[in-house]
């Protein structure tokens, strides 16, 4: 089994050994280029797994290789970790990166990451769309998942939502449709699933379970997780009301708010789950937000 591959943009010889080492102990295959131009040249020929991307550099800037790689279809969905000892400059990015690491760089930090995305190489070797749905893969999902953990653990002041939903009743729909009806089915759901929500949301399909997700990264006041899931059930209540074949199927939506006490991903998709079997048996109302607290307590 090939080796992932992370790419190395950084001038600085001491923390390029520094990253090379936790790497490699990590499982990865490096590649180290100093000059700015000489990796974009390099990103133009390959596509590594992960990049990790110093902003000042000779030849090119950090903002501009990163500017390019989110410009490029091929190159968008490389996940992206910005090291820099300069906060003002990286506050004032024209576009965001995966993750921030400030020089000095906390290397047990650093060592804890690349452990975790281990977990969800699988995101990074695969392809990331759903062929049926056109959504995102759901080890892609987990892939950014790890990123959004990765982010608040950095501030435990912050939280993220995952929003999930799925359709009640839908083992019986699939007894009645064969495998391409079913597909045209979810296909147009996902599309309703889409245009709840923007573009740029990290949106995938769970396909042996059925569901979808999305990331809610901001969450700008207590209310709008469930202003969004309100949105989200409403805009695929519209499809299934119109495709029922009197099975009387709805969409379940829920918010699961996430805190830096999750210790990885498959924390979050565990406790996932579980709202969704709540959901299913009617122990809350439809939308519902979810907590750790409140799970652990049922």
């Amino acid at each position: 089994m090939n080796k992932p591959v992370a790419f190395i943009i950084e001038d600085d010889r001491d923390v390029v050994a520094l990253f090379r080492h936790v790497l490699d102990i990590a499982g990865y295959r490096t590649e180290i280029v100093l000059d700015g131009s000489e990796a974009m040249d390099r990103l133009e020929e390959f596509q590594p797994n992960i990049v990790l991307l110093d902003l000042q550099l000779p030849g090119m800037s950090g903002i501009e290789i990163l500017t390019r790689m989110r410009a490029d279809d091929r190159m968008r969905n490389i996940p992206v970790i910005i090291i820099t000892a300069y906060p003002v400059i990286a506050s004032s990015l024209p576009v965001q990166p995966d993750l921030l690491l400030y020089k000095p760089v906390d290397i047990n930090q650093l060592g804890n990451l690349v452990q975790r995305l281990q977990a969800t190489q699988g995101g990074m070797d695969e392809p990331v769309h759903d062929i049926v749905t056109g959504l995102y893969t759901l080890p892609f999902f987990a892939l950014r998942l790890t990123f959004s953990l990765e982010r608040i653990k950095q501030s435990e002041f912050r939280r993220f939502g995952v929003l999930f939903a799925d359709v009640a009743k839908v083992n019986e729909l699939k007894r009645q449709m064969s495998d391409d009806e079913l597909n045209r089915f979810f296909r147009g759901l996902a599309d309703e699933f889409k245009d709840a929500l923007r573009p740029t949301d990290t949106m995938a399909w769970s396909p042996s379970d059925e569901y979808f997700l999305t990331l809610i990264e901001e969450i700008p006041t207590p209310e709008a997780p469930l202003r969004i899931a309100g949105r989200v059930r409403d805009s695929m209540k519209k499809f299934l009301e119109s495709n029922d074949f009197g099975l009387g199927l709805r969409a379940n939506v829920g918010v699961l708010l996430c805190d830096s006490e999750y210790n990885d991903t498959h924390q979050i998709m565990k406790n996932i789950d579980i709202a969704r079997r709540y959901l299913r048996e009617g122990l809350y109302t439809n939308p519902s937000i979810f907590d750790r607290e409140m799970l652990k307590k049922k």
